[in-house]
């Protein structure tokens, strides 16, 4: 009796081991996601706007995929349209296209407003990512999976956007999970979806913004400076050419900050104003303090008090901005 039941043992346990378990059993037959692939054609790039994060782009996508149960173009959506009521959105083929390859084929050719927050720590020598991301709107990442096209993305090459220029564009494929089911009772678990991002990196060029930010900058910085070589008993004409290169300098920052979002964090831009700010208040302050001096010391000794003081906070300030450019232009 003994033998028997550990001989029913032993064929119990070689079952267990050797018969899958129910959830192996629907892992093996569950059916693999549908593969679409993706590329695009960048027709053109307008309306760069860092005050609202926001770009235009006119585009070409095209989409091969062999599950006929499925309309890929129908349930695709773009994930970061920017609000605004110009858009053009166009189903190139009625219906989609036999491959010789079997697969089916059908392109969007879609212009419109895209958002992507813009880092600005290196304003005005950024470099930004226009970003255009593609989800399935109904499958997820479990059902459909987007995969590149051998030819990828390509541009227009007589795209052209005043002010930057434009770096090679690539396609960019993740799953991207979202914490929570949307309230669709029929699904309890949280998913991923498949995401393609179209991104084209443009690039302010370091020249401009050296020219068109801070050579403003260096004339009212100059202005302030020549104060240190007035005559020291002209003191109102010293503390006013002072005073009024620091209003100038104000009136700058203002200026350029109108076409900038407000951030939480200073860029570039605003450390080189605080910079400018710091000098100018370092050559008041030796303004007035030369005011104060005896009238026992020479106004030679005074003159050349300030062309020292003048070099001094020159140097200082040269060295504190070329520090602030080197990073910027590198980061």
């Amino acid at each position: 009796m003994r033998a028997s039941l550990a001989g029913l043992f032993c064929w119990m346990v070689l079952i267990a081991a050797f018969v899958p378990s129910n959830a192996a059993l629907a892992q093996e037959t569950a059916p693999a996601p549908t593969k679409v692939v993706v590329g695009a054609y960048v027709n053109d790039l307008q309306n760069v706007d860092l005050a609202s994060h926001s770009y235009i782009v006119d585009l070409y996508i095209w989409f091969r995929w062999s599950n006929r149960d499925i309309d890929v173009p129908a349930t695709m959506e773009f994930m970061n349209i920017f609000p605004t009521q110009e858009r053009i959105q166009k189903l190139i083929y009625d219906k989609p296209l036999e491959m010789p390859d079997g697969t089916i084929y059908n392109v969007i050719r879609y212009q419109g407003a895209f958002s992507s927050k813009f880092l600005l720590a290196s304003y005005p020598f950024d470099t930004q990512l226009l970003v255009v991301a593609i989800e399935d709107a109904e499958l997820g990442s479990e059902d459909l999976v987007y995969v590149p096209d051998a030819e990828g993305i390509t541009i227009n090459p007589d795209v052209r956007l005043p002010g930057y220029r434009i770096g090679k564009p690539e396609l960019r494929f993740s799953a991207k999970p979202y914490p929570t089911t949307f309230g669709d009772l029929s699904s309890p678990e949280t998913s991923a979806y498949s995401r393609v991002s179209l991104i084209i990196p443009i690039t302010r060029p370091w020249i401009s913004g050296l020219v068109k930010t801070l050579i403003p900058i260096f004339i009212a910085i100059l202005c302030a400076g020549l104060a240190l070589y007035i005559h020291p008993d002209h003191v109102e004409g010293r503390i006013g050419l002072v005073i009024t290169a620091l209003l100038t300098l104000v009136a700058l920052q203002f200026t350029a900050a109108a076409d900038l979002p407000t951030v939480g964090y200073l860029m570039l831009i605003d450390q080189i104003y605080l910079v400018s700010f710091i000098y100018m208040l370092a050559v008041l302050a030796r303004v007035v303090s030369a005011s104060w001096i005896d009238s026992d010391v020479s106004h030679d000794v005074v003159a050349r008090r300030d062309r020292r003081a003048h070099i001094a906070t020159t140097v200082l300030f040269s060295g504190a901005l070329a520090a602030m450019i080197v990073a910027g232009v590198n980061g």
